[in-house]
């Protein structure tokens, strides 16, 4: 019996060609879809899940707020709260402290020479730290050579992972590699203690040089990371993780650390007050976006790995649900239009004895057989859907066609879209009454099933409006923000150099470079990843302490940027820090309604009081989610170790860049030898800015397109199949002078009208979730209703061309052709 219904299934699939391949085209796009998010999803939610213990595994964050509202938040403590949690805070099993080291790395050899390495893997990540015993208690690892306990007991000790030596130490026996030395930042020798196998699962902390932390207080180090301070935002500050106590919930640890700042008021410094740490969970942190870099600079997101935005990674897995429900409306909405075929074949089967139960089986094999080829076809189009988008995918994402749990999903996905697509339909089709099915009626309920794949026609066609409207919104958002951000004409580049007085030879080298019209030194660019925020107090109207973003450069660094003034003057060459310009935003926190009215006063910066010599006009320097902070630009030649040089346009062109850059690079290497050459563009700065807004909009762009594509083709086998059933009727009109046109406006009238309600349904809606949406930037534009008009145009316009072909193929038909059976 079985074997019987697939064969009656295959026969009926194949007689259909075209309106099978409709069906198995938009559920294999659907199908796709869900296995590539689902991949993502799996891989994303993979992060440090494999710790033993992980889900008692917490890192501890902190949070403040400044006067003026701006929230902070930091992944990253004072250098002396863990030794004092250690004794007041109870609850805690193991606590272990980690000082990233961003430092050069080299191998001496026998001849004096030695090997430089890098303290960062590909992508920027830090991957040296100096920490305590107690992390390989809290993070376990196999131990090769050496044990947890003695190998970071002492001083200048470093423990390895095993990819690490290989890269240092190539062949050597791991047994030998104890003891060999290695020089950070060319001072500070360390010998290996120890050696552990690296991890193979997805993780946010790939380290691999753990040097002892006791290193600190008998090196170098001790200058700039001040063990006892208990400052938040001036020094560098460690990340501190604790495993919990069985039993302890980290609500139990969270209000303790309320009394803890308590007793130390006058011993916390932040940025502002309202000052608070908690507990974040370790599988949290893969998610965490929105963290201060706890150094003082403002970095991407705090940490030093990649992190998946949580929001964009469910908008993905709703943008996809659509789809595929769009592709089961397809299928749904053909299986019902064609049930008139069948009805005969229904009839029939219920007077030979067919059961209800046994033809709603028949369908619903059919349906899963068309499920099943989906399913095969959207196997084979993940590795190029993948490979299409590996821009927008995480390193490391792989499809594993035989991983269990990938094998699972395409079982239980292939199980619930024949389910759901072929319920309906064998419902329909089975409940067929004999009688009328034999006249070729069906059942006495084609009007219903007339107003459902209307109804589902314009769901379709809403879900596509709500992208095409989110689609548009996105863009005019990146365009705005693209506009504001351009304050500079030419382009720029930084090199990031090393000591200052090479950095100023350099900078004169360059100034003698045909192509470059002007160089400044400078600390951090005046937009991009990192700021450097400095608590000051200002004496204006109104007296206050401040949480100020600081730029550094020299009397060239605010012409270069194009910076415009609104009062006052620019810096003037200094061998010290002695005045500063400050932007509008930071007047107007001085109390001063007109920006000349700040020139003159006071900025205190710890205890020493600088004058303000101009304002200029506020720009953004950090993402649009953000208000506009007040700055400070300062000549302070002991930070201006970076030298920024721009090509200006000439005529509508741009000098050659890679011509004036290895120009540029023989000067480097005259300079800096021993350093590789390396630079950035403030258009890539600029990028990152909306970098996560231009991923958004070619994401929904990608949705939009599919979902506009698979319900295109569903209306275009509805037209075709309607075309066909009103053949006769065409021919008639025809006969009684109906012209082309009318024909096309009478067939594609009723798909345009449908559309034109999903218009109107749509627009509230898009409306609603694009401002929502809006509403997390600072600054941003105004959805207008030219919006909603060109997506609506947009729709019915695709739409129409989709119709009008099958339209104007049966207007044109000879009426003898179609009425010579009558």
């Amino acid at each position: 019996m079985l074997r019987n219904y697939f064969i009656i299934a295959w026969r009926n699939i194949t007689r259909s060609k075209i309106y099978t391949a409709i069906n198995v085209l938009s559920l294999a796009l659907g199908i796709t879809a869900c296995l590539v998010i689902y991949l993502i999803a799996h891989y994303e939610f993979g992060f440090d899940t494999f710790h033993p213990d992980g889900k008692r595994i917490y890192r501890i964050v902190s949070s403040g707020q400044e006067e003026n509202g701006i929230k902070h938040a930091w992944t990253t403590v004072s250098p002396a709260v863990p030794a004092a949690i250690r004794e007041e805070i109870s609850g805690i099993e193991k606590l272990v402290t980690l000082y990233d080291f961003k430092a050069e790395i080299s191998i001496p050899n026998e001849d004096k020479t030695s090997k430089k390495f890098e303290s960062r893997l590909d992508g920027g990540y830090i991957t040296t730290v100096l920490t305590e015993p107690s992390y390989f208690d809290i993070f376990k690892y196999e131990w090769l050579v050496g044990d947890s306990i003695t190998s970071l007991k002492d001083p200048f000790k470093v423990v390895l992972t095993e990819s690490r030596a290989r890269l240092y130490f190539g062949s050597l026996g791991l047994e030998k590699i104890l003891g060999k030395e290695i020089v950070y930042d060319d001072s500070l020798r360390a010998s290996v203690s120890g050696i552990v196998k690296d991890w193979h699962e997805n993780t946010d902390f790939p380290l691999t040089d753990f040097i002892s932390i006791s290193t600190i207080r008998n090196s170098f180090l001790k200058n700039a990371i001040l063990l006892d301070s208990w400052n938040c935002c001036n020094s560098i500050h460690p990340t501190v993780f604790v495993k919990l106590e069985q039993g302890t919930t980290p609500a139990k640890i969270d209000s303790q650390f309320d009394g803890f700042i308590e007793r130390r008021k006058s011993l916390l410094v932040s940025l502002g007050s309202k000052f608070s740490m908690h507990l974040q969970p370790l599988t949290d942190i893969h998610f965490t976006s929105d963290f201060n870099r706890d150094d003082g600079i403002l970095h991407m997101d705090g940490d030093s790995f990649r992190k998946a935005h949580l929001p964009t990674l469910y908008g993905l897995m709703g943008g996809t649900l659509f789809i595929l429900v769009i592709a089961i409306v397809n299928f749904i909405n053909l299986s019902t239009a064609l049930s008139i075929r069948r009805a005969k074949e229904i009839g029939i089967r219920k007077v030979l004895g067919s059961a209800r139960k046994s033809i709603s089986i028949q369908f619903l094999i059919e349906t899963f057989i068309q499920a099943f080829i989906a399913v095969c076809l959207s196997i084979l189009l993940v590795k190029p859907v993948l490979s299409a988008f590996s821009s927008y995918m995480p390193n490391g994402l792989k499809f594993e066609m035989l991983n269990t749990s990938t094998l699972l999903f395409i079982l239980l996905l292939t199980v619930v879209t024949s389910l759901l697509a072929g319920f309906y339909p064998a419902k329909v089709l089975s409940s067929y009454l004999p009688v009328l099915s034999l006249k070729g009626n069906g059942s006495n309920g084609n009007n219903n099933k007339e107003y459902l794949r209307k109804g589902l026609i314009v769901f379709q066609f809403t879900i596509s409006l709500i992208f095409i409207t989110g689609a548009i919104v996105i863009v005019n958002q990146i365009h705005f923000m693209q506009r504001e951000l351009s304050f500079t004409n030419g382009k720029v580049i930084s090199l990031w150099g090393g000591e200052i007085d090479k950095a100023k030879i350099l900078a004169d080298k360059i100034r003698q470079v045909a192509g470059v019209t002007k160089v400044a030194l400078q600390g951090f660019p005046p937009l991009g990843m990192a700021r450097a925020i400095r608590v000051m107090r200002t004496k204006g109207k109104y007296e206050n302490y401040v949480g100020v973003s600081m730029k550094t450069g020299n009397e060239d660094f605010i012409p270069l940027y194009d910076m415009k003034f609104l009062a006052g003057r620019n810096l003037r060459p200094s061998d010290s820090l002695k005045e500063f310009v400050i932007n509008r935003s930071y007047s107007k926190v001085m109390g001063f309604k007109k920006p000349e009215e700040a020139l003159g006063q006071m900025i205190f910066l710890d205890v020493k009081a600088f004058p303000v010599v101009g304002v200029v006009e506020d720009f953004h320097e950090g993402s649009f989610h953000e208000p506009i902070r007040p700055m400070v630009i300062a000549n302070d030649p002991q930070d201006e170790n970076k030298i920024v040089f721009k090509m200006d346009r000439i005529e509508g062109k741009e000098a050659n860049l890679q011509s004036i850059l290895s120009v540029v690079e023989k000067q480097w290497k005259q300079v800096y030898a021993d350093r590789p050459f390396n630079y950035s563009l403030l258009d890539d700065d600029i990028a990152w800015l909306y970098e996560k807004e231009e991923r958004e909009a070619k994401l929904a762009n990608a949705i939009m397109m599919i979902t506009i594509f698979i319900s295109c083709i569903g209306v275009f086998g509805l037209s075709m199949f309607s075309a066909q059933v009103r053949t006769r009727e065409i021919g008639i009109r025809k006969v009684l002078g109906a012209t082309v046109s009318n024909i096309v406006a009478m067939l594609s009238g009723e798909f345009m009208l449908l559309i034109l309600l999903a218009i109107l349904i749509s627009s509230p809606i898009a409306w609603y979730i694009m401002s929502n949406w809006l509403q997390d930037f600072a600054y941003h534009i105004e959805i207008r209703w030219w919006v909603f008009v060109v997506s609506g145009f947009a729709a019915m316009g695709i739409a129409l061309i989709t119709v009008s072909f099958q339209s104007v193929k049966a207007a044109l038909t000879n009426p003898v052709d179609s009425l010579r059976s009558e």
